[in-house]
């Protein structure tokens, strides 16, 4: 949605400017070359792709390395969000002026096109602003009555000063950034982790998952079930122990970082292996806990999180064997394990 806006803004903008501009100028239009420096997150249109965008825009290449006017192309990450600037300076590096973009989701192609528009129309007016200075080698000078056209308002600020028709833009962005930060997103992902006094060695598990997120607070549920595992005695004997639980997680978001409380319960399925007359049990489990992890955007909707559990075991259990305990669970355990999820915006 903020690219939609900014563009149409952009675009209304662009053709106002160009009704209202004198036949000659626009028969006098001519490029306004630059130089480009573009940097931009992983999974992000590269250099050269960003400037085929503009050039389809313009009907020409505005980009030469030699051009005394620069301007600097950044996209940056912020947790889920992304933030773009386009930053101008002059021959001398003396700033000229700055915009700013936000995309609330994780969509670079859609905040690459919407700057890469912004660009081209800025290019547009500047040289048209240009052409439009430029005394006629036929027509006869005649001296100005008006002030120079609204085209100029939008060439780059210079420090101290606003461009008119920048100030609904911003406010458009700005509400609209808000707007989508209030609306949540929904994940669904799978993830594999390891857990510690779980059982009498250390435990795989896997588990599955759907997650609720808001800008700085997020919902997950999700099932999870481990591998089976063995404790035996001494002759062989022994018994398994396979964890089923349902895990759900309410969690504060500052990104990259997220901590989370989290509630476990289920139960553990417990069977006699190797002795004469074995036996099987289900026994309920419950823990609780906090959880500490990293986010990592891969793309535009995948993301990794790296997390660390430590849990407190609310109802222990302890497996015997000819009635003589072989295994006890200790009060705390911990699981280390990593997450794979797809964001739907």
């Amino acid at each position: 949605m903020i690219a939609r806006h900014a563009g149409s803004l952009v675009c209304t903008a662009a053709f106002c400017l160009w009704l209202l501009r004198p036949s000659e100028a626009r028969a006098q239009s001519v490029g306004f070359p630059v130089a480009l420096d573009y940097a931009a997150v992983p999974g992000c249109p590269n250099a050269t792709q960003f400037q085929a965008l503009v050039v389809a825009r313009l009907g020409y290449d505005p980009f030469s390395e030699s051009a005394p006017k620069h301007v600097t192309l950044r996209i940056t990450s912020q947790g889920t969000a992304l933030d773009g600037r386009t930053e101008w300076r002059d021959a001398s590096g003396k700033w000229a002026g700055d915009q700013s973009f936000r995309m609330a989701s994780a969509d670079c192609l859609r905040l690459t096109r919407t700057m890469a528009l912004a660009l081209a129309v800025q290019l547009q007016l500047l040289a048209d602003t240009r052409a439009d200075a430029e005394p006629s080698p036929v027509a006869t000078p005649e001296p100005a009555t008006t002030p120079p056209h609204s085209a100029v308002q939008s060439a780059p600020k210079t420090p101290g000063a606003e461009s008119a028709s920048d100030e609904p833009r911003a406010t458009s962005l700005v509400g609209n950034t808000k707007s989508r930060q209030r609306q949540p997103s929904f994940a669904l992902g799978t993830g594999a982790a390891v857990g510690f006094g779980r059982s009498s060695s250390p435990l795989l598990l896997g588990r599955a998952f759907g997650t609720l997120a808001w800008q700085h607070f997020s919902l997950q549920l999700g099932p999870e079930l481990s591998a089976l595992a063995s404790t035996r005695r001494a002759d062989g004997a022994g018994f398994t122990q396979q964890l089923l639980i349902v895990s759900a997680a309410g969690c504060l978001v500052l990104a990259p970082w997220n901590a989370c409380l989290v509630i476990n319960a289920g139960e553990v399925r417990m069977a006699g292996q190797d002795i004469d007359r074995p036996t099987s049990a289900r026994v309920p489990i419950a823990e609780s806990g906090v959880r500490v992890g990293v986010e990592q955007p891969i793309g535009p909707r995948v993301y990794l999180n790296a997390h660390l559990d430590g849990l407190a075991l609310l109802a222990r259990r302890t497996g015997s064997l000819d009635g003589i305990p072989v295994w006890t669970a200790p009060p705390f355990a911990a699981a280390i394990g990593l997450d794979a999820a797809l964001r739907f915006p």
